[in-house]
């Protein structure tokens, strides 16, 4: 019997994906709380997921699941784009109902509300992600 290659052990997939996935959401809700500052909540939301968005879908693809070559990057970033879609919905979501409740919310409870759609858009980037990158384990017949 043989041991999988470490990209293909959901362990090591999980215990990377929430160390980049910790990076991500600490630098996604940094940049939203400073693009705040001077810009519409939705839009400050949006920039700053585009951007953490891009980093966080290569990382993954070479950290989490062991992808190297350049091949398939662009398609990746598009499938990190379907990814963005479903970040973006649920953070907005939470801010629309947010700023409808309460329409002089603080910056620092915007943030709180927009890591809070990022956290529950994070299960579903790490089932897609994994469904499109990870290798699958390979059966040696002897």
């Amino acid at each position: 019997m043989t041991t999988a290659p470490r990209h293909t052990r959901l362990k090591h997939q999980l215990s990377s994906f929430a160390v980049i996935g910790i990076v991500s959401t600490v630098a996604n809700v940094v940049l939203f709380y400073l693009l705040n500052l001077t810009m519409h909540a939705q839009l400050a939301n949006a920039l700053a997921l585009v951007v953490t968005t891009i980093g966080n879908t290569a990382a993954n693809r070479r950290f989490t699941f062991g992808v190297r070559s350049r091949d398939g990057a662009g398609r990746a970033q598009m499938q990190g784009l379907v990814l963005w879609l479903v970040m973006w919905a649920a953070t907005a979501l939470a801010l629309f109902l947010l700023l409808r409740t309460q329409p002089h919310a603080s910056h620092t409870a915007q943030s709180a509300v927009q890591l809070a759609g990022n956290v529950v858009a994070t299960v579903i980037r790490f089932v897609m992600l994994r469904r499109w990158f990870a290798p699958r384990p390979t059966t040696v017949r002897g």
